[in-house]
């Protein structure tokens, strides 16, 4: 068993892949704030971007790839770009991604502590 390749550890990262693609689409939604006529460009739900990826996990153990997320992966809609709101979903967002990069990493640690303890080093 390979413990950072399972199943687990990937969808993490494809969390976090998302996670980074949807910030910086906001980043663009503000830059474009103060342009006349400029309309928000939105990523569809985790769930919707692992589904066209052919990520989702299910019973099949077929391997799946990391995920790139990409221009396709997002849509315009007809409302008009709030600096604001792009700010409070990005920090949203933001504290979404640090806590699971601190849960990641506290499971990172936890294992190399148990890794250390059967070598006789704890």
């Amino acid at each position: 068993m390979n413990l950072f390749n399972d199943k687990i550890s990937l969808i993490l990262n494809h969390r976090l892949t998302w996670l980074g693609a949807r910030s910086n689409l906001m980043a663009e939604n503000i830059a474009l704030a103060d342009v006349k006529g400029a309309t928000r460009r939105e990523m569809p739900t985790f769930r919707q971007v692992l589904k066209r990826h052919g990520a989702l996990p299910g019973a099949n153990d077929k391997p799946v790839k990391l995920i790139k997320i990409d221009s396709k992966d997002t849509f315009k809609t007809k409302s008009e770009i709030s600096r604001e709101m792009e700010t409070l979903e990005m920090s949203r967002t933001v504290l979404e991604h640090d806590a699971l990069l601190s849960t990641l990493k506290n499971f990172h640690q936890l294992v190399k502590t148990i890794l250390n303890m059967s070598q006789g080093g704890g």
